[in-house]
């Protein structure tokens, strides 16, 4: 099939047609009566997710894509980039290979790096790949348990396991994870010292710490305030007190706040009620749980024990996510409300509050967007809806 979708002709139709919609380019099948064309237009839906997750790939001619599930799974050439920031040395082992992204990024950092794969299609997919993108990663087709069996000790294992059982349902446990790495772990730290571990941003934490045993450092990775994924670095020892980085990624910039939990449990942090400026951490932060060691950092209060908001006198120029001053309090009276706003849009968040933003938008009218923003919380005084700008 490679071969096929490799000729000039079919390359060209898949360009020509990137932001055609596969149903009307499956109705034209008839006119290519020869062609593979639900494989073609697999190929061009795929490319076209890849425009954005990959655009170096992207720019490559002569690249074959993957299944649909295979490239909403791979990472983006930003995360994978993050991954490949964290490790160097002379030999990796990408075990879980899939698609081959990260094995890729996490390469340049290597002088020898081994991709294993068992899906013998996807295996010879990615072996095409990596020849059409100039690299000398070997490919192995087989499987992480098989490989792991006979390799060679490296510098880095690295495992992306798969998140669905076999009907296909997520799963949110890594023993349930394929491979399962927490039976693979006494062997994975006799064949390197170093592994990185890909997983769910769904997977709790602290529970992983604790399965996982020889984790040194925890990354929560987010793009553009969105959790991507959840890398556990482990090393020789073993360590129950794991460095914990939240990392959020907005183009050549990262905001990253570092804490452990140790220190997170011991800091007691202020309370206050609302003042001039008002914080919401980024999504990483949030689901790292830097809950007081972020307000205790920063020199700020949290509006309550559950809001997760802050609040200041002065401003704070560099926080890791939004900053606002508060304009007024608000009711959702309709009438006040009209009143209250410049228009009938605003960006709405809820944080401890007995309301959703749906329920919000229902009772008030407001449609989403514009340059307003609401918050609706609760600080140690009561519950308050604030109108806010952006610092």
């Amino acid at each position: 099939m490679i071969e096929q979708l490799l000729q000039p002709e079919i390359q060209k139709f898949i360009d020509d047609h990137l932001n055609d919609q596969p149903a009307d380019l499956m109705l034209k099948a008839s006119q290519f009566p020869d062609w593979l064309m639900k494989a073609i237009v697999e190929q061009i839906s795929a490319k076209k997710k890849a425009q954005h997750k990959l655009p170096d790939w992207f720019a490559k001619s002569g690249l074959i894509w993957p299944a649909s599930i295979s490239m909403e799974q791979c990472s983006s050439s930003e995360t994978a980039n993050y991954k490949a920031s964290l490790v160097s040395g002379k030999t990796m082992v990408d075990l879980t290979g899939g698609f081959g992204v990260d094995t890729y990024y996490l390469a340049t950092k290597f002088e020898k790096a081994t991709h294993v794969e068992m899906n013998p299609e996807l295996h010879k997919v990615v072996s095409h790949n990596y020849q059409q993108l100039g690299s000398n990663i070997v490919t192995f087709l087989g499987s992480a348990e098989d490989y792991l069996q006979q390799m060679e000790s490296v510098d880095l294992i690295y495992l992306d396991p798969a998140r669905r059982d076999d009907e296909s349902r997520k799963v949110v446990f890594l023993e349930h994870y394929s491979p399962n790495v927490i039976e693979l772990l006494p062997e994975l730290k006799r064949k390197s010292n170093k592994v990185l571990i890909k997983v769910s941003p769904m997977l709790d934490i602290k529970k992983a710490i604790d399965d996982l045993e020889f984790v040194e450092e925890v990354h929560v990775v987010a793009v553009k305030n969105e959790v991507k994924e959840l890398l556990f670095l482990l090393g020789a020892d073993p360590n129950q007190t794991p460095l914990i980085k939240a990392i959020n990624l907005i183009g050549e910039q990262a905001d990253s706040f570092e804490f452990r939990y140790s220190e997170e449990e011991s800091v007691i942090a202020q309370l206050s009620p609302v003042t001039t400026f008002l914080y919401e951490p980024n999504a990483a932060i949030l689901k790292a749980g830097a809950f007081k060691s972020l307000a205790n950092q920063f020199n700020l209060k949290k509006l309550d024990v559950n809001s997760h908001l802050y609040t200041s006198e002065e401003v704070v120029d560099d926080f890791p996510g939004r900053a606002f001053r508060v304009i007024d309090q608000l009711s959702f009276n309709k009438k006040r409300l009209k009143k209250q706003l410049k228009s009938d849009q605003a960006n709405i968040t809820v944080r401890n509050y007995p309301m959703s933003v749906k329920e919000i938008r229902k009772k008030t009218g407001l449609k989403e967007g514009g340059d307003q923003y609401i918050f609706a919380t609760t600080d140690v005084d009561s519950k308050k809806v604030l109108l806010c700008e952006k610092v």
